[in-house]
């Protein structure tokens, strides 16, 4: 695959990008589980359900929606002001319990009551003339027509209710037309919509939990970010693994121009692995298929490491950020203490990239062309039961169903100068190497 015009049209993310994504989906899923778990989501949570009930929304339309003069408490208010302004009932509540009206009731049960039916009596007696007079005035009329009514019984007693605190608070509350905002409910309505429009909260809705739980399967089971500074402190060890131990691992191959060093030279410098291959004469073991195991001197040395002691795994995502340098092979795999089979995550092998699977039927895979291998990318190997799919940054670059291996396997790097090839130095560099299981 030419990833050259991906890379041109932006298809193909930077790899600085694609490590700010990484680090992007691991905060995303830490921060919506803290979010999750957090005092606010509970409250937010409980406060909609509330909000959101029949009984909230009902109450609120009804205190929304209905008019003060609709109200009992209106009512109240207006009939105490239609009686206050009834001038009879005020003439009749004024002269209830007046000394007048006591003196009059008194004379009306005396004997002298009658004399009132005489014009010349009357005119005769000033006790008489005042009695005549206050049995004829608007006064007593008052008191005569409301004695037997209902009215100032009512009256009094809208007297002593409006007077009371709770008629009071419930006549401003009613006659207030912003009334729901005087309310507990508004005050919950008015969290929750603050609560709603949080930073954290928002992110929380805006994410698919199944995605969540889909990104949070995958745990790491194996990460190198190269912070040792002995390659014996590390996951790592020197050579070739073999079914067979007494077979020798530290050795080279009589068709290369380089003989394996035993890890001396791997290093690792701020954070970053560095594998060398370089000029330097050497005598060292080396398989010959004729005559086996042989001394062979060499004029390069390089390595070859791999963890089948610390790690191995069958499936899963397996990633790595490296660049190389030099026109001879570097590698980047997995394998077995057999030859069969092998993944290659990456293979250098001098002018161009390839990645796939070796298997007894041969090589399942592609070349890669289009981007800088001394460039730092993020290549990618996604390991199920039914596919090997290989990516560089994001783009997918190869996939295959065929001869997928069943067995657990370590990873290894290396780098080696066939004897066709032109020697020269050069070396792997790798920023970190993330695997990850579901």
């Amino acid at each position: 695959m030419n990833l050259f015009f991906k890379q041109l049209f932006g298809q193909l993310h930077s790899t600085e990008r694609m490590e700010r994504r990484i680090m992007m989906e691991e905060e995303r899923i830490a921060r919506y589980r803290q979010v999750e778990q957090s005092e606010e989501l509970k409250e937010y949570l409980e406060l909609k359900k509330i909000v959101e009930s029949k009984e909230f929304q009902q109450h609120k339309y009804n205190l929304t929606h209905t008019k003060y003069k609709s109200t009992p408490t209106y009512e109240t208010i207006r009939r105490y002001k239609e009686l206050l302004h009834d001038k009879k009932l005020q003439m009749y509540l004024e002269m209830e319990g007046s000394k007048r009206l006591k003196d009059f009731l008194k004379f009306r049960d005396s004997e002298n009551y009658i004399k009132l039916q005489s014009k010349k009596e009357v005119r005769n007696s000033l006790e008489l003339k005042q009695m005549y007079k206050f049995e004829h005035s608007k006064e007593y009329k008052s008191y005569l027509y409301y004695r037997d009514s209902k009215l100032p019984d009512q009256f009094k007693a809208l007297v002593a209710e409006v007077a009371t605190d709770e008629y009071k608070k419930q006549h401003a509350f009613w006659s207030n037309p912003q009334r729901w905002k005087t309310t507990d409910e508004y005050q919950q309505e008015a969290r929750l919509k603050r609560l709603s429009a949080m930073a954290d909260i928002v992110f929380f809705f805006q994410q698919d939990p199944a995605e969540i739980e889909r990104m949070e399967a995958w745990k790491a089971t194996f990460t190198e970010e190269f912070a040792w500074h002995r390659f014996s402190e590390s996951p790592w060890k020197a050579g070739f693994v073999y079914a067979n131990p007494k077979l020798p691992r530290l050795h080279s191959f009589a068709n290369e121009q380089q003989a394996y060093n035993g890890g001396k030279n791997v290093g690792t410098v701020d954070g970053r692995l560095h594998l060398f291959t370089k000029r330097e004469k050497i005598t060292a073991p080396a398989w010959d298929a004729k005559k086996g195991f042989v001394g062979k001197d060499y004029d390069y040395t390089s390595d070859i490491v791999q963890t089948a002691e610390s790690f191995r795994q069958s499936g899963g995502l397996f990633m790595a950020k490296m660049r190389v340098e030099g026109h001879i092979h570097h590698a980047l795999w997995l394998g077995g203490e057999k030859k069969l089979p092998m993944i290659s995550l990456f293979h250098y092998n001098g002018k161009h990239i390839t990645v796939g699977n070796y298997t007894d039927k041969g090589f399942d895979g592609a070349v890669v062309t289009g981007i800088n291998p001394g460039t730092y990318y993020i290549y990618s190997l996604q390991w199920t039961d039914r596919e090997l799919i290989w990516y560089v940054n994001n783009v997918e670059v190869y996939r295959t169903s065929h001869d997928i291996p069943k067995e657990k396997l370590f990873l290894a790097l290396s780098s080696f100068i066939d004897e066709q090839q032109r020697a020269s130095e050069g070396q792997i560099n790798v920023a970190w190497i993330r695997v990850y299981k579901s």
